[in-house]
C-alpha cells in the first residue's frame, strides 16, 4: 500500500460528513452517554454533540435527570426533546421546557407518573408533537398548555391523569387520547382528521367537520357517558372510516333521546363494529338495527362493514340479523366474527 493509501486509510471519514448528517446519526443514543463517550473522541465530536439539536434522556435518577434537562436546555435550542423517566420518584419537569422557543417534538414516559404544572406562562411556539406516557396533568396547567401551543398537530396522551381535562386547538391534526384517568374532557379541534379516544367517563366533543377515521372505545357504565352521547355521534359523522367498540354502551344511553335528527354519515367507507360484551348476538344485533332509525342513516355504498360478537347458540336468528345488516347497509366487503 502507498503511503497515499495509507493515509487515506486512517482517516477519518465519519468525522467529516456535515453537521447535519452527524447529528442524525447521534439521534438514538441517549444523551448521557453521548456526552460520555463521544467527547472523549475529538474537539469535532464534541462540538457535533453540543450542538445537536436532539436529545433522548433514558435515566432511573429522577433528580439527576431534571437537573441534566435543566442544563442542556439551557445549553442549547433543541428541536426534539425524548425523556424515558424510570425512577421510583416522581418529578417536575423543569420550567425550562416549557418556555424552548425551538422545540418541535416532546416525547415523555414516565415510570412513576411525573407531573406537569408549569409555574408559568408556557411558550411552545413551534411545538408540533406532544406524546405523554404515565403523566399527571396539573388541572391549573391546562389552559397554559392550550394558550402555549399555537402550532400542536399531534397530541397523544396514553395511560395519563387527566382530570377534567381541555384541548381547544386549531392547528391539531392528530389526537389520541387512550386508558387515560380522567372525570371529563372537552375537545376543540375542528381541524383534526385522526381521533382516537377512549370514552371512560364524559366526553364533549364540538364538531369535527375534517375528520377522516375514529377508532373510540367505550367502556363503563352508560349513566358515565350521559349526556354526551348524541354530541359524539355528531362528532364522529363526517368520518370515512369508524372503529367503534364497545358501542352498544352508547346506543343505550341514546335509546330513550329525541332522534338525532340532522345527522348523516353519507362518507363513511369502512365501519368495524365490536367487542360487544353480551351472550345473545341476535339482541344486540336487533337492538343495532331498530337504532339505525334514530342514528344516522349508514351509507348505501359502505365499502367494508365489520362485525365482532359474542357467540350465541341461535346460529338461525344469526344469519337473519346478518342479511338484515347486509341489506340495509350493502357492503362490498362484510365479515362477522364470533368470539
Amino acid at each position: 500500500m502507498s503511503p497515499r493509501d495509507d493515509a487515506a486509510a486512517k482517516r477519518d471519514r465519519l468525522s467529516a460528513l456535515p453537521d447535519d448528517l452527524l447529528h442524525r446519526i447521534l439521534r438514538p443514543l441517549e444523551a448521557r452517554q453521548a456526552a460520555r463517550h463521544l467527547s472523549l473522541l475529538s474537539r469535532r465530536w464534541r462540538r457535533v454533540w453540543a450542538s445537536s439539536p436532539f436529545v433522548t434522556l433514558k435515566d432511573k435518577d429522577s433528580a439527576g435527570s431534571e437537573r441534566f434537562v435543566n442544563n442542556l436546555l439551557l445549553l442549547r435550542d433543541p428541536l426534539d426533546l425524548q425523556l424515558a423517566l424510570r425512577g421510583a420518584n416522581a418529578i417536575g419537569l423543569p420550567d425550562r421546557v416549557f418556555t424552548c422557543a425551538t422545540l418541535e417534538e416532546i416525547s415523555l414516559s414516565s415510570r412513576a407518573r411525573d407531573f406537569i404544572a408549569p409555574k408559568s406562562a408556557v411558550c411552545l411556539p413551534r411545538l408540533k408533537k406532544l406524546h405523554l406516557e404515565n403523566v399527571q396533568i396539573d388541572p391549573s396547567a391546562v389552559e397554559k398548555l392550550n394558550s402555549g401551543w399555537p402550532s400542536l398537530e399531534d397530541l397523544n396522551l396514553y395511560q395519563c391523569w387527566l382530570g377534567s381535562f381541555k384541548i381547544s386547538s386549531e392547528s391539531l391534526k392528530t389526537l389520541s387520547i387512550t386508558a387515560c384517568v380522567y372525570d371529563e374532557i372537552h375537545v376543540s379541534a375542528p381541524n383534526a382528521g385522526s381521533l382516537k379516544i377512549t370514552v371512560s367517563r364524559r366526553v364533549y366533543l364540538s364538531a369535527m367537520p375534517s375528520l377522516v377515521s375514529a377508532w373510540v372505545h367505550c367502556v363503563g357504565a352508560a349513566d358515565h357517558l350521559a349526556p354526551c352521547a348524541y354530541d359524539l355521534i355528531a362528532a364522529l359523522c363526517n368520518a370515512q372510516r369508524l372503529e367503534l367498540f364497545r358501542f352498544d354502551v352508547l346506543l343505550q344511553d341514546i335509546v330513550h333521546k329525541p332522534a338525532t335528527e340532522g345527522l348523516s354519515l353519507s362518507n363513511l367507507k369502512s365501519l368495524y363494529v365490536g367487542e360487544w360484551l353480551v351472550t345473545d348476538f341476535y339482541n344486540a344485533l336487533a337492538f343495532f338495527i331498530q337504532r339505525l332509525k334514530l342514528l344516522p342513516p349508514l351509507p348505501r355504498n359502505l365499502e367494508t362493514l365489520w362485525i365482532r360478537l359474542s357467540k350465541g347458540d341461535d346460529v338461525e336468528e344469526f344469519r337473519k340479523m346478518r342479511s338484515a345488516l347486509k341489506e340495509k347497509t350493502k357492503p362490498r366487503e362484510m365479515e362477522v366474527v364470533w368470539f
